[in-house]
């Protein structure tokens, strides 16, 4: 059967009409915070809500990707346990339902102007973040116990980025060369 062109004009129509509203059906995305970085730049934390809870989102350079690249095909939805910008730094986390809270530091290096990630997930909070040209460190208590030591330290270090396991430690990292951010 061959379309005429009434139909094939009624077709363009719908097709036009459906792109045109195609955004205000999309899920708005709300700015939770702006965190102006080390280079001048932002980083911002966005969310969109329903039902189930929040999604979280990071606007950097105008591109707006999802809070957690580290898992980019697992949908996180929940509610927010941190959102803080302190030192340069935007820090997040979500519970969404596991008993571990999921998050993420982000910072540009003041040195190179380099993007640095920490990803994080943990029964418990962070409660230190320690900052250098060459290191962020993360510390967080050992609240779920899958290690004997009291604390887990996540690390950046400039250039290899992130190792892939934290490591346990009994005391809190020496303070010697950082500027620390009590995150309590």
């Amino acid at each position: 059967m061959a379309l005429g062109n009434r139909e094939i004009n009624k077709l363009r129509f719908l097709l036009i009409l459906s792109l045109v509203c195609l955004p205000a059906f999309a899920e708005t995305k709300k700015t939770l915070l702006d965190c102006p970085l080390s280079d001048g730049t932002t980083a911002s934390l966005l969310s969109t809500s329903n039902e189930d809870g929040q999604r979280l989102f990071v606007k950097l350079n105008n591109q707006t990707e999802t809070a957690f690249t580290d898992m980019p095909d697992s949908d996180f939805v929940g509610e927010i346990a941190l959102a803080k910008c302190t030192g340069s730094v935007l820090i997040y986390a979500m519970n969404y339902g596991s008993p571990y809270l999921k998050g993420a530091v982000l910072r540009k290096n003041p040195d190179s102007g380099t993007l640095e990630r920490i990803d994080f997930a943990e029964k418990a909070l962070p409660v230190s973040l320690y900052l250098s040209a060459r290191e962020m460190r993360l510390v967080i208590p050992n609240d779920g116990y899958e290690i004997p030591e009291k604390f887990v330290v996540y690390d950046y270090i400039t250039p290899k980025g992130q190792p892939e396991e934290p490591k346990g430690v009994n005391t809190v990292p020496d303070k010697k060369g950082f500027k620390v951010i009590d995150l309590k």
